[in-house]
């Protein structure tokens, strides 16, 4: 048997405007910190039992969907934010 969808999660823009800054914040923090805290990040995420993966591509993917998740916002905003210039 299938589920149902879940009811969209709605954010009021400047909400979602500041999840986007902070997830982007912790990104580049992520990106520029040293192999120790990275290392320490894997094996937490690894005691977290997120997959088999080894640890340091937990911490690979989570720096990356960061990014991705972002992105995404990013363009949500730019795109309610034309919507709403239409109207």
């Amino acid at each position: 048997m299938t589920r149902p969808d879940p009811a969209p999660v709605l954010l009021d823009p400047d909400q979602a405007d500041e999840l986007r800054r902070l997830l982007g914040t912790v990104e580049d923090w992520l990106l520029h910190a040293s192999t120790e805290a990275l290392d320490d990040l894997g094996a937490f995420l690894a005691a977290l039992a997120w997959s088999t993966t080894p640890p340091e591509r937990l911490t690979a993917a989570l720096i990356a969907d960061l990014g991705e998740h972002t992105v995404l916002l990013r363009r949500v905003l730019a795109r309610a934010l034309r919507t709403e210039q239409a109207s």
